[in-house]
């Protein structure tokens, strides 16, 4: 539908994304219909987690829109790279959730979350984007009456079976694109898109335990809950669904989750070590190293590494527990000195 740039605001010299509708886009009406409303959704937007519109110009019988650049990877190319932690997982669902909550209290319902609509900045920030398929609630829709719309392995029950859709579609894809985060492999696969949508609005998949039995039950338990068959099983809006989030995080987390993230990318080499010293407080730092990096100097330092990496495994095989961040950190840091 469309191709984005990197483009310079040169009065201001501010680094900005240029969203170019194509040609045969310009000449289709539906795609023209989806490209404004796009712009219309993120015009009335005022939130840091979703992607920000500077602007929308026509020029040369083309449409562009102007929008805040995001310095960063998607989450699709991060859970390529592999599973993500329990705890960074969570902070990008709460973020996502309280993005949601607020697009669903205007009345907007993205429906084509997945991975790569979601970005991570190098400051720990996250951003929902693309509202190319969003819906108006209070407007007529685009889509011919029981027309699926969406990417098949994201999709909610309500979307493949064209059944009336509300905010509670999006709590299923974000509880979709969790489950993929925490394991690196998507709930409902198939051959062919039917075989996929027959296993959603079967609502057959491996549970989460199965696949990533590292995974803490209180988040294990919010995913299960977002991803119910009916919308009246799940959580009755995104607001819900981050107050659960924040609870689980309250526990899980002990520096702040814009930290966590920068730390998170710094040791996934999204971002560099001095980059990562602007951005964090030195004990910040300190707890980042502790939580995600090897020592960084020393043969004696590796070994301890993996002692305690060792003992972490073997205490919590012997114990059938999940070892929290807070529980872990102070184990490794006894070990470090």
């Amino acid at each position: 539908m469309a191709v984005v740039y990197r483009g310079l605001h040169e009065m201001l010299q501010r680094e900005v994304a240029i969203k170019e509708l194509l040609p045969s886009g310009q000449r289709d009406k539906e795609t023209l219909s989806r490209f404004r409303r796009e712009s219309l959704a993120l015009a009335a937007f005022r939130h840091q987690n979703i992607v920000t519109l500077y602007d929308l110009v026509e020029k040369a019988d083309s449409l562009f829109m102007i929008l805040e650049l995001v310095d960063g990877p998607t989450l699709h190319t991060l859970i390529r790279e592999g599973p993500l932690p329990p705890d960074v997982t969570g902070v990008i669902a709460a973020r996502i959730a309280s993005a949601l909550d607020h697009a669903h209290f205007r009345h907007i319902i993205h429906r084509d979350l997945k991975p790569a609509n979601v970005m991570l900045t190098k400051a720990g920030e996250v951003k929902l984007m693309d509202f190319g398929i969003a819906k108006d609630v209070g407007l007529e829709a685009l889509t011919q009456q029981g027309m699926a719309v969406g990417t098949p392995s994201y999709m909610s029950p309500e979307q493949v079976t064209g059944a009336p859709l509300d905010g509670r579609t999006d709590i299923f894809s974000l509880g979709v694109l969790l489950y993929e985060a925490l394991s690196g492999a998507r709930p409902f696969h198939g051959k062919t898109a039917g075989e996929v949508f027959a296993k959603i609005r079967d609502g057959k998949y491996t549970p989460l335990s199965k696949v990533a039995p590292n995974v803490p039950a209180p988040l294990a338990r919010i995913i299960q809950r977002a991803m119910e068959v009916k919308p009246e099983d799940r959580f009755p809006d995104a607001a819900a669904m981050r107050r659960e989030l924040d609870v689980f995080l309250a526990q899980e987390v002990q520096i702040s989750h814009a930290a966590l993230l920068v730390a998170f990318l710094r040791h996934r080499n999204k971002l560099t070590e001095t980059e990562a010293q602007q951005l964090l407080r030195p004990q910040e730092l300190d707890a980042a190293v502790e939580v995600f990096d090897m020592p960084r100097s020393g043969s004696g330092g590796s070994l301890k590494w993996v002692l305690a990496a060792a003992a972490a495994v073997v205490t919590a095989a012997g114990a059938g527990l999940y070892l929290s961040q807070s529980q872990w950190a102070p184990l490794i840091e006894q070990l470090f000195r």
